[in-house]
């Protein structure tokens, strides 16, 4: 299949267009990074931060009823 789409890439791009290269591996990382969520978290279930640490709180176990 390789071989028939590099004998025939010219019509390929005339048919499909050309398609942009992705990016870099590293360059997702070199753009600042969305601010994690805010204050500390005070209930289960919710997300905060602590300097650059995440803090989460988890939800309790469910209670198995007879």
């Amino acid at each position: 299949m390789l071989d028939l789409i590099f004998r025939h890439r010219a019509r390929m791009q005339a048919v499909y267009g050309r398609v942009d290269a992705p990016s870099l591996a590293g360059e997702r990382f070199s753009k600042p990074q969305p601010c994690p969520p805010g204050a500390l978290p005070k209930r289960p279930g919710q997300i905060g931060t602590r300097g650059k640490a995440v803090v989460a709180i988890p939800m309790p176990k469910r209670v198995r009823k007879r």
